[in-house]
């Protein structure tokens, strides 16, 4: 695994890309100071719409070349269960990409990926 390159965002949140046979596999390793909940120990929205919009503007970068980068212009996330502080994973794929523009849909799983924490739909400006 290798951190996600020059970002102390990336980095604070232990962001991490793994090269899979089918893409890319993103994770974060939460820690306490990425709580919202300390009653249950679950996960702050924010953190998880962050790592979200992460691994689509990584999506974005391994798609279109290390050169390439984005802008957002909107983050749709819908949370549908608590994220407990364990290892939080992630898939993006590219839905469309245009001469100015790109959709990307996120997934996050924590035990098992047939049953998503959190889904995303990114829209990014790409500028190169």
């Amino acid at each position: 695994m290798t951190p996600f390159p020059n970002s102390p965002l990336g980095s604070w949140l232990r962001f991490n890309v793994e090269k899979t046979e089918d893409g890319a596999l993103y994770s974060i390793a939460p820690n306490d100071a990425h709580i919202g909940n300390p009653l249950i120990k679950a996960l702050h929205g924010g953190i998880v719409s962050t790592f979200l919009e992460l691994a689509g503007l990584h999506e974005l970068r391994r798609t279109l070349g290390p050169d390439a980068d984005g802008d957002a212009i909107n983050i749709n996330v819908d949370y549908l269960k608590s994220v407990t502080l364990s290892p939080l994973f992630a898939k993006a794929r590219i839905v469309k990409t245009g001469r100015r523009l790109i959709f990307i849909d996120c997934f996050a799983w924590q035990d098992d990926e047939a049953s998503p924490a959190a889904k995303a739909a990114c829209s990014f400006a790409i500028s190169r």
